[in-house]
């Protein structure tokens, strides 16, 4: 199916695909009425944005947004043990999850995050 093959190639390029090379990728014809068929399927999309000349998947739940604040800060921080404090620091104080959902992200992760008592984190003295 075409949605399926878009989502799949979407997937892949997180900063998102021009509709030519979107095109290109699920091997669909470059014709007037094929592009503007792609088009409106992914207009339809709820899982799909257009920004500026690129489709993006969107970023799904508070889950995936606070998953996606952590894996920001552990990718730019180069820090494997760090405070979610730290990591969190994005988000308005508003936003700020619970410890109880905090836990339940994590957990859903797939063991790429772990949360670690305090009293198994040495400090530099």
């Amino acid at each position: 199916m075409l949605h399926d093959r878009l989502l799949s190639a979407l997937t892949s390029a997180p900063g998102g695909l021009t509709t030519g090379v979107l095109a290109e990728r699920v091997d669909l014809q470059t014709t007037p009425y094929s592009l503007a068929a792609m088009e409106a399927t992914l207009l339809l999309s709820p899982e799909v944005s257009r920004e500026g000349e690129r489709w993006k998947l969107m970023v799904k739940g508070r889950a995936a947004q606070l998953l996606a604040a952590i894996e920001n800060y552990a990718d730019t921080s180069g820090k494997k043990i760090f405070r979610l404090a730290a990591a969190l620091s994005s988000l308005p104080p508003s936003e700020f999850p619970t410890e109880e959902e905090l836990r339940d992200v994590l957990a859903s992760s797939n063991s790429r995050f772990a949360l670690l008592p305090n009293a198994m984190i040495k400090r530099n003295q």
